[in-house]
């Protein structure tokens, strides 16, 4: 085996190193050069769980910020509809119908985006004890 402080070739059975004069613990493992350590992780760059929750996240607010404009949109329908009924009163019905399919969507959207965020931040959460 070899010593761990200074590399220096020992006889198995040696308590210590006879160049560097260093205890050798009784359950030295002897690695290559090179190999990679059992139990230890590679520390390069972020994990891919903090990498995904950026993304959804922001995905998340994109959706959302859509949706409450689209709602936004259904209302300004239903205001205009309502001032201007006196001119067709089935012009107006169908204005509030097409508002209300636009204010689903939204709502859908706002879901999805919400969803979207709830999960990132799990992500988040799981990426930050992961690269721990």
């Amino acid at each position: 085996m070899k010593c761990r402080y200074c590399g220096q070739l020992l006889d198995d059975k040696a308590e210590f190193c006879i160049n560097c004069g260093m205890k050798i613990p009784l359950t030295q493992i002897t690695v290559e050069p090179g190999a990679r350590i059992p139990g230890s992780r590679s520390r390069k760059g972020i994990s891919a769980w903090l990498k995904g929750s950026v993304i959804g996240g922001v995905l998340g607010v994109v959706f959302i910020i859509i949706g409450i404009l689209l709602i936004i949109s259904s209302i300004a329908s239903f205001l205009d509809s309502a001032v201007g009924a006196g001119d067709d009163p089935l012009g107006a019905a169908k204005d509030i119908l097409g508002g209300f399919g636009i204010m689903i969507v939204g709502a859908v959207l706002i879901s999805i985006g919400g969803t979207l965020i709830f999960f990132s931040f799990i992500g988040f959460i799981i990426g930050a004890i992961d690269s721990r």
